[in-house]
């Protein structure tokens, strides 16, 4: 996968070397050249020196052909810019931005953009939201395998739907919802957000009808 990370903080340069480790081809983008220090004697992967919203750096860096882009300079205002920038006029299929204040969350979500957080699960969560963007087979149950637990980042197909509908009794159910650090079992009423990781038990050969029900 093809990831580019823009700002090379703590945050950014843990995670340009969690991906690199995983072998991605990662590039790197900071204003400051002195901080790419923090990704050290190992890292081999592209390191370029400009402003997160000019063009010209995104564009030299080859954000029209990445897989995801990480923003995560000090600015939300900054990081919510260029995340739409890369989201909407680059068509990144994965983009997420780094939330410092909780209470911009639902502007956020607004915009259709994944956020992380500015703890030390932030690294975690982000290789989560990377790697969870299809269907992903937790366990099967049974020596048949009959039933299944799966888990999906949540499509923007379903956002803002009703956790009752996305259970179809008999085929598959939504039993839990990963938000943020913390977890719930939902109620029926519960409404789908952008980021939320969903957890299904599904019947094995009605795998199909899950997918159809998520937009998949």
């Amino acid at each position: 996968m093809r990831v580019m990370i823009i700002g090379c903080g703590r945050l950014g340069s843990a995670l340009a070397l969690e991906l690199f480790k995983k072998g991605n081809e990662v590039t790197v983008i900071d204003r400051d050249s002195e901080v790419f220090y923090r990704l050290g004697t190992e890292f081999s992967g592209n390191t370029i020196v400009g402003m997160a919203y000019d063009k010209d750096t995104l564009e030299e860096a080859g954000i029209q052909f990445m897989d995801a882009v990480i923003v995560c300079t000090s600015s939300d205002e900054m990081n919510a810019t260029t995340g739409r920038v890369a989201k909407d006029i680059y068509m990144v299929p994965r983009v997420l931005a780094r939330l410092n204040d909780p209470h911009k969350a639902k502007i956020y979500e607004s915009l259709g953009l994944r956020t992380i957080s500015t703890t030390g699960y932030a690294v975690d969560r982000a290789l989560e939201l990377l790697s969870y963007d299809r269907m992903d087979s937790v366990a099967m149950l049974g020596e048949s395998g009959d039933t299944e637990i799966v888990r999906i980042v949540a499509p923007a197909d379903v956002q803002g739907a009703k956790a009752a509908e996305l259970s179809l009794p008999g085929c598959y159910n939504l039993v839990a919802i990963v938000r943020g650090s913390s977890s719930l079992m939902p109620e029926k009423d519960e409404t789908i957000r952008t980021s939320d990781i969903l957890y299904f038990t599904v019947n094995t050969r009605e795998k199909a009808k899950l997918k159809r029900a998520l937009g998949l």
